[in-house]
């Protein structure tokens, strides 16, 4: 986002009460040339900002974010203003521009990762432990406005313990903001040991033979980084209220920071992982199963329902905008063997409009970003995509 609009859309714009934001990251400048008009009429290189000069209007954007008012909050009612400020650096010293101010200086690899082969993790491992901290600070502050608060296998979770009368807003968290539902605990933070613990609690459920739909769905209530990990978004449970035939989607995914050009929704429906994704052999022209085949009409139902005028109160409410389009996913039952591995890739791309995924596929997801993340390669990873 470009620098001069950022205190203007935290400050404005409604959407960013929707956001999901752990940190702002400052770039210093890359020095793009462009070309100034000398006295005699030629053209001369010059950069497009000096570095001295960027350095300070970046530091007049922090000190603008960290005077922001206590109630410009998040969906889950963290304040703008105390989440990290952070500076990508080349030159791994802190600039005068920012004295006094709350910022962190990070050494930034990103030119050496994309273009030398360059795999060592400092820059994200370093961010990481910023935002750690940041949610560390944070969950003791949760406790002076009704929350109990664990910090256990890497994971930091909350649960709505009581609600004070007088006492809805601390240094990071303003409750008129929270739009949160909390059936349980809810994890809001995890290290790397964390999201390890999850992917094991996940793959509990998986094979476990008694898990249904209800369970694997409170797992992602509990845990909504796994599934926003997975869909590249922030999950919103049982949200919009459609009004005309009393439904809802089992997840919304809502962009992490919306704004006013973003108009997509994901639309995801569950179902249990027991459930069959393709139909029984004694068929002669195998298809998709019957619970595929239903998971597939009801999301389509739930995409067309989103702009119903009746709709439109609730869907704005859920997710801060009006769609103009929408994603559809279905997740359901396990991966079938390699002897039906053919037949399973050629059902799911006659369905082009919905993506069609299974337990198996989510899970290995996760554990390979877990992977690359304990060996320092998800850097080029996330850069190239």
């Amino acid at each position: 986002m470009p620098g001069r609009e950022i205190v203007p859309y935290l400050q404005f714009a409604p959407a960013s009460e929707f956001a999901a934001i752990d940190a702002i990251v400052f770039l210093e400048p890359n020095m793009e040339m462009g070309f100034a008009e000398l006295a005699d009429g030629r053209l001369a290189p010059t950069p497009e900002i000096l570095p001295g000069k960027a350095q300070y209007l970046n530091a007049i954007i922090s000190r603008k974010i960290r005077e922001l008012p206590e109630s410009c909050a998040m969906r889950d009612g963290r304040k703008w203003k105390r989440i990290p400020h952070i500076v990508l650096t080349k030159y791994g010293h802190r600039h005068e521009a920012y004295d006094g101010l709350d910022v962190e200086f990070v050494i930034d690899v990103t030119e050496q990762v994309l273009f030398h082969g360059f795999s060592s993790p400092i820059t994200w491992n370093k961010i990481e432990e910023i935002v750690n901290l940041y949610h560390r600070r944070a969950m003791t502050d949760y406790e002076r406005v009704g929350f109990m608060v664990t910090v256990d296998r890497g994971l930091y979770r909350l649960k709505r313990a009581f609600r004070k009368k007088d006492s809805r807003e601390s240094e990071f968290y303003f409750g008129g903001k929270d739009r949160r539902r909390f059936v349980g605990c809810v994890t809001i933070g995890r290290d790397i040991d964390g999201a390890d613990f999850e992917g094991s609690l996940l793959e509990q459920l998986l094979n476990n033979p008694e898990t249904r739909e209800r369970d694997i769905h409170r797992f992602f209530e509990e845990h909504p980084n796994f599934l926003a990990e997975a869909m590249v978004g922030v999950p919103i449970s049982h949200q919009p209220y459609f009004t005309g035939n009393k439904q809802t989607p089992d997840f919304s995914i809502a962009p992490i920071l919306p704004r006013d050009s973003t108009r997509m929704v994901k639309i995801l429906e569950l179902k249990g992982p027991e459930a069959r994704v393709l139909a029984s052999g004694r068929h002669l022209h195998r298809g998709l199963a019957a619970a595929v085949i239903q998971a597939l009409a009801q999301v389509s139902d739930y995409a067309e329902n989103l702009y119903d005028p009746m709709n439109l109160k609730s869907v704005k409410e859920a997710l801060g905008y009006a769609p103009e389009y929408s994603q559809r996913a279905v997740l359901i039952g396990r991966t079938p063997p390699p002897v039906d591995a053919h037949l399973w890739e050629k059902r799911r791309d006659e369905q082009p409009a919905v993506r069609i995924i299974t337990y198996d596929e989510i899970f290995q997801e996760h554990r390979d970003r877990l992977t690359l993340r304990k060996t320092g390669w998800l850097q080029r990873t996330l850069l190239r995509e």
